[in-house]
C-alpha cells in the first residue's frame, strides 16, 4: 500500500501539499447557517428492485443531544494572553506545529505550569512538536490515524485518496458518490481537523463546500444535511456516523495496521538542542502521558452479534448432504473478523435428535449434537438462550446443550439451568474493554421459560432488569441487552415495540438487539453521542426459511470498541441460499436492502 509521505517522508498528507502547491486560493467559503427544524427529514419513497415497499410506520430518530445543534460554530476571537513574568533562563522554548493533535500537544501543559517549558516560534525554539517521518529515531515518536465518515444512514461505502486530492483543490464532484441528488457534498470538520488538513494541503479551493462545527453537533449535522461527509481522528469515530474505507483499505478491520491505512499522520519531538531535547523527552516519558497513536490495536475489540440459529429441518438436512460447515462457506471471512462472536441458538443438542426430514412443518425442533462443529467452526464464543424454541424436545435436552456449551467453555446467556442461572449475564473482557450480556424472553411460550427448577429462556422482568442493567453498567464498559419479542414480519418496528426496546437503553444498555426476527428491522439511537445503539430485529442467521425475500435477508452487526466504548458500527448484509447458506449480498442488493431498512427506521 503506497502512504502519503512528505519530501522527509512524515506527514500522510504532505504529498498532497506538493501536488496542490500553488493551486489554492486564499480565500474561503462563507460559513453556511442550518436550519435544524428535524433531524430526520421526511425520504421520498425509494422503490427497490428486489421486492414491493411494505406498509410503514416510522420510527423517528430521537436524539437527546447535550445541546442543540443549532448554528454552525463561529471561531472566537482570541482574548490578548495575560501578561506573564519573563520564563527562567532555563526554560526549554517548545514550539508546536499547526495541525498537531490536542491530546499529544497536552503533554506540554504541566511542564509549561512549572516552567520548565515555555512556548516559543518555530525560528527560535529548542524543541518542536511537528510532522516528522515514520522512522525518526526519537522514543516520542505517534501514528496519527484519521477516518473519513458519512451518516449511519448513508449508502456511500467507500472514498479514495485521488477523490479526495481532487475536491479540496475545486473538483467537488470529485465525491459526488457520497451524497445524494447529484449535489456535491459538504465537508462538516472541526477546528481541530480543519488545521490538520490546511497544515498539510493548504487552504481549499474558494468552490469547496465546507463547514466548521464544534464537535458535539458534527454527527447531528451530517445527518441533517444528510449530503455530506466529514473527517475524525480515529478515537472519536462515533456509532451514529460509518467510517468509509479508503482505497480498498477498512480501518476498522483489526488486521489493517496503521502503516496500511493511507490517512496516518506520523508526530514526534525533535529538536536540535540534544540537551534541551532530552530533558523534555525525559519529563514526558516520566509523566506517562505520552500516546503513541490513536488507534492501538491492544485496545481495539471486534463484536458480532448475529440472529436466529436452528440448525434442523432442511437447514439439518443441507448440513447432512452437503457437510456440517455448509452454512458458514460464504460468510466465514467476515466472522473471522471478531474478537467475540454472538449467536441466538434457539434449538437444543439433543442425544436422540432424528436424521431431520427437510419437508417437515412441526414446530418442535432439534439440534443432532455433530452440528455443534458448525458453531465451533465460525468462532461462536457467546451464545444466547432467550428463544422460545430452547425446551421443544424436552428440558434433558437443553441441560444436554448447556453442558456441551460448559465443556468447550463458552459462556451463555439469557436462559439457563434455571431462573436464576437463566437470569445471571455473561461478562466478556478482551483487550481491556469489558462486556457484559443479557437478555431475555418477552413473549413465551410458557414452557420455554424457567422456573427455579426447570431449564429454559430468562423471562423479561422488570424489577430485576431494573437493578441489574445498572449494576452491570457499573462493571462493564459495554452492556448487550438481547431481547425475545413477538416475531414481525415487518421491517419497521411498531410503536410498542420501539418502546419496549428503549425502556431497556433507559435502564443504562448500550446495545438493545432483538433476536427473535426472522425478518429484519431498522435501527434507532437514543442519542447522538453516548446513546444506545438499537436493532430491533436482526433476521436469519441459519435457518430454512425461504418463503420471502424479507426472511431470507439478514444482518450481522459488528461493533467496535475501543478504550472501553462503543466506537462504530458495520454493517454485514446477506441472503440466504438453499435453505441454509448465507451469503454476502451483491452491492446493488445491499444498497436497496439499506434504502429499504433506512426507510423503515424513519431516517
Amino acid at each position: 500500500m503506497k502512504h502519503l509521505h512528505a519530501t522527509y517522508r512524515g506527514g500522510v498528507w504532505l504529498l498532497c501539499a506538493l501536488l496542490l502547491s500553488g493551486c489554492f486560493a486564499r480565500g474561503t467559503r462563507p460559513p453556511l447557517t442550518p436550519t435544524l427544524n428535524a433531524l430526520a427529514p421526511e425520504v421520498s419513497p425509494i422503490a427497490t428492485p428486489l421486492q414491493p415497499e411494505p406498509t410503514l410506520e416510522p420510527t423517528p430518530f430521537t436524539p437527546d443531544p447535550a445541546r442543540p445543534p443549532s448554528e454552525v460554530a463561529q471561531q472566537p476571537t482570541p482574548l490578548p494572553p495575560p501578561t506573564q513574568p519573563a520564563p527562567p533562563s532555563s526554560a526549554v522554548r517548545v514550539f508546536i506545529a499547526e495541525g498537531a493533535p490536542p491530546e499529544l500537544a497536552a503533554v506540554f501543559t504541566p511542564l509549561i505550569a512549572s516552567g520548565q517549558v515555555v512556548l516559543s516560534d518555530a525560528a527560535s525554539a529548542q524543541v518542536q512538536l511537528t510532522r516528522v517521518a515514520p522512522n525518526t529515531p526519537t522514543p516520542l515518536l505517534a501514528r496519527w490515524v484519521y477516518v473519513p465518515v458519512v451518516p449511519f444512514l448513508s449508502t456511500a461505502e467507500r472514498i479514495s485518496i485521488p477523490a479526495i486530492q481532487r475536491f479540496w483543490r475545486g473538483d467537488v464532484m470529485a465525491l459526488a458518490d457520497l451524497g445524494e441528488g447529484g449535489q456535491p457534498p459538504v465537508l462538516v470538520m472541526t477546528e481541530e481537523v480543519r488545521r490538520w488538513l490546511v497544515s498539510g494541503l493548504g487552504e481549499p479551493a474558494p468552490n469547496v463546500p465546507t463547514e466548521v462545527v464544534l464537535e458535539e453537533i458534527l454527527a447531528p449535522r451530517l445527518w441533517e444535511l444528510r449530503n455530506a461527509w466529514s473527517i475524525l481522528p480515529f478515537q472519536k469515530l462515533n456509532p451514529t456516523l460509518k467510517a468509509l474505507s479508503v482505497d480498498g483499505v477498512n480501518i476498522l478491520s483489526r488486521s489493517v495496521s496503521v502503516d496500511q491505512w493511507a490517512m496516518t499522520d506520523t508526530f514526534g519531538i525533535v529538536g536540535a538542542d540534544s540537551a534541551a531535547l532530552q530533558s523534555v523527552t525525559q519529563a514526558i516519558l516520566a509523566a506517562g502521558t505520552w500516546r503513541a497513536t490513536n488507534r492501538d490495536p491492544t485496545r481495539l475489540t471486534s463484536l458480532i452479534l448475529t440472529g436466529v440459529t436452528a440448525l434442523t429441518r432442511a437447514t439439518a438436512w443441507k448440513m447432512e448432504t452437503q457437510g456440517i460447515l455448509y452454512p458458514a462457506r460464504d460468510i466465514a471471512p467476515f466472522f473471522a473478523e471478531a474478537d467475540i462472536l454472538h449467536t441466538s441458538n434457539e434449538v437444543a443438542f439433543a442425544q436422540n435428535c432424528p436424521y431431520p426430514d427437510p419437508a417437515s412443518q412441526s414446530l418442535l425442533f432439534c439440534s443432532r449434537e455433530k452440528y455443534f462443529e458448525l458453531l465451533r467452526h465460525i468462532g461462536v464464543n457467546v451464545i444466547e438462550l432467550t428463544g422460545n424454541h430452547v425446551n421443544d424436545w424436552g428440558t434433558e435436552a437443553l441441560l444436554n446443550t448447556l453442558a456441551i456449551y460448559e465443556a468447550h467453555s463458552i459462556p451463555y446467556f439469557g436462559g439457563g439451568k434455571n431462573a436464576a442461572d437463566a437470569q445471571r449475564a455473561a461478562i466478556r473482557v478482551h483487550n481491556g474493554n469489558t462486556i457484559a450480556f443479557i437478555g431475555c424472553n418477552a413473549v413465551g411460550p410458557r414452557g420455554a421459560w424457567a422456573t427455579e427448577t426447570r431449564p429454559g429462556a430468562a423471562r423479561c422482568e422488570d424489577e430485576y432488569l431494573s437493578r441489574e442493567i445498572p449494576r452491570l453498567k457499573a462493571l462493564a464498559d459495554i452492556v448487550v441487552m438481547t431481547i425475545q419479542y413477538q416475531e414481525l414480519y415487518q421491517y419497521n418496528a411498531p410503536p410498542a415495540q420501539d418502546a419496549f426496546f428503549r425502556k431497556y437503553a433507559a435502564m443504562g444498555a448500550d446495545v438493545v438487539i432483538g433476536s427473535q426476527a426472522h425478518q429484519p428491522q431498522g435501527f434507532a439511537f437514543t442519542a447522538w453521542q453516548g446513546g444506545a445503539f438499537i436493532h430491533f430485529g436482526l433476521g436469519n442467521l441459519f435457518f430454512d426459511q425461504m418463503q420471502a425475500l424479507g426472511m431470507r435477508q439478514m444482518f450481522a452487526d459488528k461493533l467496535t470498541l475501543y478504550e472501553g466504548r462503543l466506537l462504530s458500527v458495520t454493517l454485514f448484509t446477506g441472503l440466504i441460499e438453499d435453505y441454509a447458506r448465507p451469503r454476502p449480498m451483491t452491492e446493488a442488493e445491499r444498497a436497496a436492502f439499506l434504502r429499504t431498512i433506512f426507510k423503515a427506521s424513519g431516517w
